[in-house]
């Protein structure tokens, strides 16, 4: 089809209305008044949740105890303050487990203790190559530091959230909990300022994030996790990256649980992003106050009735919720009223009530809305879903205004503009790859994995080696040691040649430059590393006794081998192999590797921040073998510069536009095609149109970007006007047939 004015498809499309996920954040707010220009905290992983331990009734009726990962670094331009309590300014952290099940998203841990960070190691890693302050009570510039999930599960760290204020980051120690003590101490040692005992009794889970065993047994529900990192004074407009969450499918039995990561992964921002359905927004109290993210899915329940379900994230408001408030039309009628806290007590529920034009849910003075909180709100009503806003009243006295408005849909309203992203470019390929093992979980014990280099990538399949006992040098290494060994030849890698191996003595292998002596494994400081091979990355300890590491070289091959070597901490002895070949292919043999001690992790990446490709289940994909790209290519994107307002202009974006490609076309649609068409059929598969062909703006020569100008007519008659775009290239050989495709944008038409 000829290509069209954007007016003229607007025009002549029939106005519909459309229910899309909303992944709006609220424009950027002013900096709080303790701000220290440059201070940026960025959450890096959020990994391995493990369990620690039930109490109560007899499986599945009690109540388990868990912990996890977090990994951060600094990206900012000042030093970030690290001091251990009783000292004030130092990184927080807190955790969330939430459940998406009966159409609601809602929080079912208790209201978790935090943990209060005590030290740096500042190594290198996802923000770039450390500048070393040479000090643990800072964390120095590009700098990063992992806690472990048995870290954050030490209850001598971990206080509660009331005592921290989210929005300026503040904490202070005198009468905290951790002055006070566990038993509290009495005055006057729990008012001095000066650490008191902690717990030390045997109950696993107290203090501990903590889930009841029936709340991870819901069939069908889905589940995820999620960590908030809090430092005094950084500014708002560099959270962005402070909150990150994953998912998570828990099994359990009455010997235990385990918390496996599932396919969905690592993301930033509200937990509530992860609502099938849902419309998300944020709204903040300016400089004076922090953020409340609402997240509403709209049911139609026949009859002209709908369902309307709201869930909401106190992520860093200091006053906490005291009221929750949603517009509806005097004649509007409203039932079967729901709520939901994290407490299970009916006593201090928030009681919901009706007035000429809104609801109101009300809190006791006992239960408000603080911070890393979720609470939920329901209610039934016969009018349609429009745009407005709902408000939060405060539960405490501060600066700034009363309450918080966050644009949401409401019953009637005016329609609000939309914006979403809808589905995933296809084409995609990654030079890295990478499997983590959730302590003390591995499975490709007693196998073996080929890479073999070609076209300057990895080919990665099931080994083709066989494991040969060392007889070689015992390199000088104890825990945490990393040994440089001269190759017999000249080494060919994906990037790169080398005659030098560092070795590390925490199983990963660097050619030429260091990646330091990191025992934590983490799937950030791999990518954004120099390049390793992470034959098995874990937490060891040889010794130049029983427990060696051994170099072993020849003109036709250089190995090492970890014979014999304990986990940090006991619990057996691992023993594999890495073999080099001159012509740049690697065998990696695993010949006993006992699931104890910290993480796994296993892998090879180019590094210098490569493109995650997500995990690979090595026991599975070893059998038919995958193969790696020389340089990463994550597909072609396509976004929208702002929500289509009546009157407005949204610029459409494609970016990654692989190079030479000589053509580009950007496709707009009245409709979005449910399901998309497999381009399978003309030698592009993996790739999906979400479009039918009503406009096609074409550029030929595109470059490595292109907008497209997409103007809104300024015409009520256009409210709720639906109009998916994508776009799509010609650039062979990503494909059989050459074309790929972007992500498709989904445009919403309102008039705010």
């Amino acid at each position: 089809m000829a290509a069209g004015s954007v007016a003229t498809v607007l025009y002549t499309m029939t106005p519909r209305c459309s229910l899309f996920v909303l992944p709006l954040l609220a424009a950027g707010l002013s900096a709080q008044a303790n701000v220290v220009p440059g201070l940026d905290g960025r959450l890096t992983v959020v990994d391995d949740l493990t369990y620690y331990g039930r109490r109560g009734a007899a499986f599945p009726n009690g109540e388990v105890g868990m912990a996890m990962l977090n990994e951060m670094c600094n990206p900012g331009s000042v030093v970030i303050p690290w001091q251990a309590a009783m000292q004030p300014n130092h990184p927080k952290f807190g955790f969330l487990i939430v459940r998406e099940a009966h159409g609601r998203m809602e929080q079912i841990s208790d209201g978790s203790f935090c943990k209060h960070a005590f030290v740096s190691t500042n190594y290198s890693g996802p923000c770039g190559a450390c500048v070393d302050p040479g000090t643990g009570s800072v964390m120095g510039l590009n700098c990063a530091d992992t806690y472990g999930a048995g870290n954050n599960a030490d209850r001598f760290w971990l206080g509660p959230p009331s005592e921290i204020d989210p929005w300026l980051g503040t904490w202070n120690p005198v009468g905290s909990y951790f002055d006070q003590g566990d038993p509290n101490v009495g005055p006057p040692a729990n008012n001095d300022g000066v650490r008191s005992p902690g717990y030390s009794g045997s109950d696993p889970v107290r203090h501990r994030v903590t889930v009841r065993e029936s709340d991870l047994l819901v069939p069908g529900a889905r589940y995820f996790y999620g960590i908030h990192l809090i430092h005094q004074g950084e500014s708002v407009a560099n959270r962005g990256d402070n909150l990150a969450s994953r998912g998570f499918t828990p099994t359990g039995s009455p010997s235990g649980w385990s918390f496996a990561n599932n396919a969905v992964g690592q993301v930033w921002g509200s937990i509530l992003q992860h609502w099938n359905g849902a419309t998300l927004n944020s709204g903040g109290n300016g400089n004076d106050d922090g953020r409340f993210f609402v997240a509403v899915v709209v049911t139609p329940l026949g009859g002209g009735q709908y369902h309307y379900e709201y869930a909401v994230h106190n992520v860093d408001n200091s006053r906490g919720g005291a009221t929750f408030r949603v517009p509806v039309a005097s004649t509007a009628t409203v039932a079967n009223f729901t709520f939901r806290d994290i407490d299970g007590n009916p006593l201090n529920d928030w009681l919901a009530s009706r007035s000429a034009n809104e609801v109101v849910w009300t809190a006791p003075g006992t239960n408000p809305l603080n911070w890393n909180t979720i609470y939920n709100f329901g209610f039934d009503c016969n009018v349609a879903p429009g745009g407005g806003a709902v408000v939060l009243d405060a539960a405490r006295l501060g600066a700034g205004a009363p309450s918080v408005a966050v644009l949401s849909n409401v019953p009637g309203g005016v329609p609000v503009a939309q914006t979403t992203s809808i589905g995933a470019p296809c084409a995609t390929c990654a030079s890295s790859f990478h499997e983590y093992f959730s302590a003390p979980a591995f499975d490709l014990h007693g196998r073996s994995m080929t890479l073999t280099l070609q076209n300057g990538s990895y080919q990665v399949g099931a080994g083709t080696a066989s494991y040969v006992a060392p007889t070689g040098v015992g390199l000088p290494m104890s825990d945490d040691v990393e040994v440089s060994v001269n190759l017999p030849f000249s080494l060919p890698y994906p990037g790169g040649v080398t005659n030098v191996l560092r070795v590390c003595s925490n199983g990963f292998l660097s050619p030429g430059a260091s990646n330091g002596i990191e025992y934590e494994p983490s799937v950030a400081a791999l990518l954004a590393g120099a390049p390793r091979w992470a034959a098995l990355w874990h937490d060891l300890v040889p010794d130049n006794f029983t427990a060696r590491v051994y170099y072993d070289s020849s003109p036709v091959r250089a190995m090492v081998t970890w014979l014999n070597v304990p986990n940090f901490g006991g619990g057996g002895l691992n023993t594999f192999q890495v073999q080099f070949l001159p012509n740049g292919t690697v065998h990696i043999l695993w010949q006993n590797v006992p699931a104890a001690g910290n993480p796994f992790l296993v892998g090879w990446s180019r590094g210098g921040n490569a493109r995650d490709p997500g995990p690979t289940d090595l026991s599975v994909a070893l059998a038919s073998g995958f193969g790696l790209c020389a340089t990463d290519f994550g597909g072609l994107r396509l976004q929208a510069s702002a929500r289509p307002v009546l009157g407005g202009t949204v610029d459409l974006t494609t970016s990654n536009i692989p190079s030479g490609s000589p053509f580009l076309a950007t496709v707009l649609s009245s409709v979005q095609l449910v399901p998309p068409v497999d381009l399978a059929g003309i030698g592009s598969p993996g790739c999906l149109r979400h479009v039918q062909f009503d406009a096609v703006h074409l550029r030929l020569g595109p470059g490595s970007s292109a907008v497209q100008p997409f103007a809104v007519p300024n015409s009520t008659a256009l409210n709720g006007t639906y109009v998916t775009a994508q776009s799509f290239s010609y650039s062979p050989p990503l494909t059989p047939g050459g074309l790929i495709a972007a992500n498709a944008v989904g445009l919403l038409v309102g008039q705010i």
